[in-house]
């Protein structure tokens, strides 16, 4: 699984957000974080559950019970200690139930972007120096790279994997590389030129290793089995201050270079449509766009100059969820989003990902903050797979996704009805299509 990014919210370090007011556990919960936020420490509690079920298709029908339990602490230590322009964070995720498409349907782009192996385990811990009013941004320590990279803020909406961080980084990474909800320790360096231009470039351990093995995100290996990855994105936005009168929209481009140790050579006349355990090299480049389509000229949400605010791109945290949480931000109207990208590599699980949806907030009258989405992915399988397959009596071709989802989202709660369709699960038509049912809840304490 991927996306966002672990808090739900887009995250200041500098500013954090104001938090909404929390849900029965009450009045001591929300007196001890206001104690904490005049001392320059924001949390967090979250949850998010998955039920879904396959009624046709995949390799047998069923249907599974996926959450995750997040906890976030942001300290500004300008307020707790008057180091202008420092922060420190860290998220812990309990992860728990099962996953249905490593059960019942056997496809790589996962119905469920919260499913994992049952654990509790470290996703962020690290300290940031922001200088130069924000124009420079360093930041060290374990990092989910998908909090910042080949992301698309209008994509986080969906439910499946594939629309968090791009599966064309996820399936050709060993063990989908650090992202949710596994982390590595690196480096990451944001640069800001221009307020509408952010550089990023990261530096970080490729392989976290498999979930079953590296439980707490602590197996830290620089390497020839942990390997390195490097992945530069540039971003670039358009029409995001309050004053100008246009559609906001943003793009970005970026690459990346991982080394590491070979895989075994008995894997290699094997076909997987699915992260390598290993990987001597790999690398990838993509594009993607964010644009708003349409905005209600009769009614814009107070929310939006927040969100010029809280858009500050190196500053980005979240989990896929983001897009669902009651806590994220909205502007009423419809946003759309598009995804490319290729890997050159002949061994690539994944050779070309495509994806792309729109987005509505506030469709229905009365319901400013609901969504409605529908997208569409795409991942073509790699030529050396390709032939792998056809030797185990297998036409590889391609897997894809359709997604239709709704969410209505409450004060501190959003329930999300949610409908898929997965068309060749794990890249061949061995197990017919399936159709995936079911809803997402996510609750903020």
């Amino acid at each position: 699984m991927a996306d966002d990014d672990f808090t739900f919210q887009r995250v200041n370090p500098l500013k954090p957000a104001p938090l909404q007011e929390p849900l029965g556990v009450g009045v001591r919960l929300q007196s001890l974080r206001s104690a904490a936020e005049t001392n320059g420490v924001t949390l967090n509690m979250e949850s998010a559950s998955d039920i879904f079920g396959n009624p046709t298709g995949g390799m047998s029908t069923g249907a599974t019970y996926s959450g995750i339990f997040v906890m976030s602490a942001l300290v500004d230590l300008q307020k707790a200690m008057g180091w202008e322009g420092a922060s420190i964070k860290t998220t812990w995720l309990w992860l728990y139930g099962n996953n249905l498409s490593a059960q019942y349907i056997g496809n790589s782009l996962a119905a469920s972007s919260i499913a994992g192996v049952p654990a509790f385990r470290c996703y962020e811990m690290w300290f940031q120096q922001n200088l130069l009013g924000n124009a420079f941004s360093l930041r060290a320590g374990v990092l989910g790279l998908d909090t910042e990279f080949i992301i698309s803020d209008t994509a986080t909406f969906f439910v499946n994997a594939a629309f968090g961080i791009a599966p064309l980084f996820a399936m050709n990474i060993p063990n989908g590389g650090p992202q949710c909800p596994m982390a590595t320790p690196g480096v990451r360096l944001a640069l800001e030129p221009l307020p509408w231009l952010t550089l990023l470039s990261a530096i970080s351990q490729a392989n976290p290793f498999q979930q079953q093995v590296n439980q707490y995100s602590f197996n830290w290996n620089f390497g020839p089995a942990g390997g390195l990855l490097s992945i530069n994105e540039l971003q670039a936005s358009w029409n995001k201050s309050p004053s100008e009168r246009g559609l906001s929209g943003t793009a970005k481009a970026g690459f990346w270079i991982q080394s590491g140790s070979a895989a075994q050579e008995s894997s290699l006349d094997q076909y997987a449509f699915a992260p390598p355990t290993a990987s001597s090299y790999n690398s990838g480049f993509y594009g993607i766009i964010d644009q708003e389509l349409y905005r209600p000229r009769d009614k814009i949400s107070s929310s939006t100059i927040a969100d010029s605010d809280a858009s500050k791109k190196h500053d980005n945290n979240y989990i896929q969820t983001q897009g669902v949480s009651p806590n994220a931000s909205f502007i009423r109207g419809l946003s759309s989003f598009f995804r490319v990208g290729f890997s050159p590599q002949a061994d690539a699980p994944v050779s070309i990902y495509s994806d792309a949806g729109l987005v509505y907030t506030g469709l229905i009258p009365t319901r400013d903050k609901d969504k409605l989405g529908l997208s569409f992915g795409y991942a073509k399988v790699g030529s050396q797979q390709v032939q792998n397959a056809s030797e185990t009596g297998f036409r590889a071709t391609f897997e894809a996704v359709g997604e239709l989802s709704y969410a209505f989202r409450f004060h501190s709660v959003s329930i999300q009805p949610d409908i898929q369709y997965i068309i060749h699960p794990g890249g061949t038509q061995e197990y017919s299509n399936a159709l995936v049912v079911g809803a997402r809840v996510v609750v903020v304490f």
